[in-house]
């Protein structure tokens, strides 16, 4: 059932998209007052259940050998909870470049379209099995930060990619970055970028230091390119180290 009201809402997008001739580059909103009126029909058929009516047309400016998204370009399964509406199976991709989420559904007449979705509707989704939130930083602004491990000390990850210009013999041409991370640590709600082990260790108290560089030295942990299972067992410790205290 709600895999056809996403159908349904994806329509009403690209209906409007088409009649008022909207060229692919601009953004496609759904203004108050036909928002009113399809959500009144909408609910006559299918109960109150509108929150893909706040979404745009998505258009990928540049495309070559280089993608903006999350591991791969391919669209697939994932879950969403959007405005605390849980819509599982849904074909999404994440685009890291600009942090926007985007939903891929076919139309009325069969045609693929793409939605991006409002991201201040997005308490979490998931992909690839990996769940991300909303989190919003001074420095970075409103992104998506994959959870790793959540507690009293909980880690996050975020994903980057970048646009590239360059310029040869005249012509112009753009290419995206690959992708890259960076590290979070929260704990006693402050969030610390962790870069390498002393920006880590530096974190907690100096009573804990000496044990902690013992742990990650022990399970050869590097901060470059330490897996999520790894991050997740030195929250842990690093957690079991402040209960003990």
């Amino acid at each position: 059932m709600k895999k056809t009201i996403l159908i349904f809402l994806l329509s009403i997008l690209s209906l409007n998209f088409f009649l008022n001739k909207t060229v692919i580059a601009q953004l496609v909103y759904v203004s108050e007052k036909e928002f009113y009126e399809l959500k009144e029909n909408f609910d006559h058929l299918n109960g109150p259940d509108y929150n893909l009516l706040n979404g745009r047309q998505f258009d990928l400016p540049y495309s070559g050998i280089s993608h903006p998204y999350f591991n791969t370009d391919r669209y697939r399964p994932g879950c969403l909870l959007l405005n605390g509406e849980a819509y599982d199976g849904v074909t999404i991709n994440y685009d890291i470049v600009d942090q926007q989420v985007v939903l891929q559904s076919p139309d009325n007449s069969g045609q693929i379209i793409k939605v991006v979705l409002s991201r201040e509707l997005i308490d979490r989704f998931k992909i690839d099995g990996l769940t991300f939130r909303l989190m919003s930083l001074p420095e970075t602004g409103s992104s998506f930060f994959q959870v790793v491990s959540s507690g009293d000390i909980s880690c996050y990850l975020l994903w980057k990619k970048k646009l590239i210009r360059s310029t040869v013999s005249g012509n112009t041409s753009y290419n995206y970055s690959k992708q890259s991370r960076e590290i979070y640590l929260q704990r006693e709600d402050q969030l610390f970028h962790v870069k390498d082990k002393p920006s880590f260790t530096g974190i907690f108290d100096e009573a804990f230091q000496k044990e902690i560089k013992g742990f990650i030295r022990r399970e050869k942990i590097r901060f470059r390119n330490a897996s999520d299972e790894q991050l997740g067992d030195l929250m842990n410790f690093c957690a079991g180290l402040k209960n003990s205290d």
